[in-house]
């Protein structure tokens, strides 16, 4: 089976039984934002069972005895990665126009970026809102920590997962254009 036979049937197949039927699906951004969404959620799921697999019949060394901690936290992370790769994908489908050559490509890595970028925003903002309800800390001590601690977040969240899903993103936004090429009722 040839590769752009192989999109055809996974654009035919996510239109037919993926986000294609959320409301306002068929506009270019929401659609995308459905598309982003949902591609996060399957990855965060299937990283979060894997770490647990791993660690549970991965090779028997002390560092994967952290594992499920990051199984732990992929799960606890759907909620937001949900939302902010909503609004990554439809802010992205936005900007980048349907006429550039691989477009869905392009627009699925910079929406893969923007969400973790997303993410990480909302993780420093509730870290801040943590440390200043606690009211030890002064507010820039507050900022210091909370930055730090991002940082060391995003640095692992990155590490583990960029390999994936960064090719993930754009193979995800090739078979969202596709699927709308193919469906010229929902131009």
């Amino acid at each position: 089976m040839s590769r752009a036979t192989s999109l055809s049937s996974l654009s035919r197949a996510c239109k037919r039984y993926g986000p294609g039927r959320l409301p306002k699906a068929d506009h270019r951004a929401i659609g995308a934002g459905y598309a982003g969404a949902s591609a996060a959620v399957a990855i965060a799921t299937v990283f979060a069972f894997g770490m647990f697999g791993l660690s549970q019949y991965g090779p028997s060394l002390e560092t994967w005895a952290i594992a499920p901690f990051w199984g732990f936290s992929a799960l606890v992370a759907i909620p937001l990665v949900l939302t902010t790769a909503f609004l990554a994908g439809a802010l992205t489908w936005q900007v980048v126009p349907a006429s550039i050559p691989y477009a869905g490509a392009v627009a699925g890595l910079l929406a893969t970026i923007l969400t973790y970028l997303a993410s990480l925003a909302v993780v420093f903002a509730i870290l801040v809102g943590v440390a200043a309800a606690d009211g030890t800390a002064s507010i820039s001590a507050a900022l210091t920590e909370a930055g730090v601690l991002t940082a060391f977040i995003g640095i692992f969240a990155v590490v583990l997962t960029a390999w994936f899903t960064l090719p993930l993103g754009c193979v995800s936004g090739a078979i969202y254009e596709r699927a709308r090429d193919a469906a010229p009722e929902s131009q």
